[in-house]
């Protein structure tokens, strides 16, 4: 093994250990997140994704959730894209006044811009979300959502690790806020394919009740 190769796996195994870390501490909920994407370019600015996912919760036990997805996203200028997102979301509800699968739309709205550096490459976004309850007239919940994220630049590395940060802030309701602290690794397979790894650590918090976190794994691939 040559020295570069041993440099990525210690770097690799470090920032892993320190993200999942959080998973051993008590009250935490271990979640599995899987999503298969197909990304179509109408030109060199606007792009249009169609997405699948299918998720578990309370350690992989129960069905948490089937999401079917569409975003558009539009760069007006080279380092600023805007995005728009519509979600149709038949989730689990098994705690709480109301049990059972409940049928929900979200839509989100973000603007993004990018920063590069010699080291790494940044970003920011911001997106506003709203998601609905078909099944419960009235009821919607509004966030907030900010995300700034690294991709650190390792030289003859192409699969570069990317380092993000997410704040939740409700707008009504519970008042809930929420902290993601994640890792990405993506893995071209071809020219139009790739791979997704991603690991996130969320704490929540809430005004009317208790504090509780999970730890995500998530897997997703894309295809053009």
């Amino acid at each position: 093994m040559n020295t570069n190769n041993y440099k990525k796996i210690v770097f690799i195994l470090f920032i892993i250990l320190y993200f999942i870390s959080p998973v051993f501490s008590q009250d935490n909920d271990f979640r599995a997140w899987s999503e298969i994407e197909y990304n179509l370019d109408i030109d060199e600015r606007i792009s249009v994704a169609f997405s699948q996912h299918f998720r578990l919760k309370e350690d992989l036990n129960i069905v948490d959730s089937y999401i079917t997805e569409s975003e558009i996203t539009y760069s007006p200028l080279k380092k600023i894209k805007l995005s728009g997102q519509l979600r149709y979301h038949y989730k689990n509800e098994n705690s709480g006044g109301v049990e059972g699968f409940e049928n929900l739309y979200r839509y989100r709205l973000g603007i993004e811009k990018k920063f590069n550096t010699n080291y790494s490459d940044l970003d920011l976004r911001i997106a506003f979300q709203n998601r609905v309850s078909f099944d419960r007239k009235g009821t919607s919940k509004k966030i907030l959502r900010i995300r700034p994220s690294v991709e650190i630049k390792i030289k003859d590395w192409n699969n570069k690790p990317k380092l993000f940060y997410e704040y939740f802030d409700e707008i009504n309701g519970k008042d809930q806020k929420a902290h993601r602290y994640g890792i990405t690794f993506k893995k071209n397979l071809t020219k139009n394919q790739s791979f997704t790894f991603r690991y996130f650590f969320q704490k929540y918090n809430e005004v009317s009740s208790l504090n509780y976190n999970n730890n995500v794994i998530s897997l997703k691939y894309s295809f053009n």
